[in-house]
């Protein structure tokens, strides 16, 4: 039992006897009890707040593709809400990314800049694939970042694809 006038004695006791979403319930009946001056069991408590059943794995998958379109997520959500990006555009991030992961795309990356998604080339070339300012804004990569060395990897590769899909593999020298 609680004393009904020990606030601070009611939650360290929820505190220390209950754990989950009981102890939840336990401290606001015990803070009301006490408020109200009368007294409180433990049983009440669990009464109140019963635990939430754990989602499924198939629960989750279809959670998230109907909030984001895809499952798995190919970013983080932090960076989904950083971005404001929309599912046609995690759609054609997870099309870039199997893209980037051929042979024929790592070797063009690997011959514009060595592989450094932070390279900066002295004729005005940026970035992984090395895109001129203007290809680069023309493609909707200004969302992500002034130049493409200044965007996350996962930019440049979307940006990459979308450029593959207008004019195929003709913008890159080396191949």
């Amino acid at each position: 039992m609680i004393r009904k006038n020990s606030r601070r004695i009611a939650m360290g006791a929820t505190a220390l006897c209950f754990t989950g979403a009981v102890a939840v319930g336990a401290t606001a009946l015990s803070d009301t009890a006490s408020a109200a001056g009368t007294e409180s069991t433990p049983g009440a408590a669990a009464q109140i707040a019963p635990a939430a059943a754990p989602l499924t794995a198939a629960q989750i998958r279809a959670e998230t593709i109907q909030k984001y379109g895809v499952h798995p997520l190919p970013i983080s959500e932090r960076s989904i809400i950083k971005y404001n990006l929309s599912k046609k555009t995690l759609r054609d991030l997870v099309k870039a990314r199997k893209l980037a992961s051929t042979t024929k795309a790592k070797r063009i990356r690997k011959c514009e800049s060595g592989g450094n998604y932070k390279s900066i080339d002295s004729s005005g070339y940026y970035g992984a694939y090395q895109f001129d300012r203007s290809t680069w804004l023309s493609n909707g990569g200004g969302k992500y970042g002034r130049t493409a060395n200044k965007a996350p990897a996962w930019a440049q590769d979307l940006i990459m694809y979308k450029t593959y899909k207008a004019r195929g593999w003709s913008p890159w020298t080396c191949q």
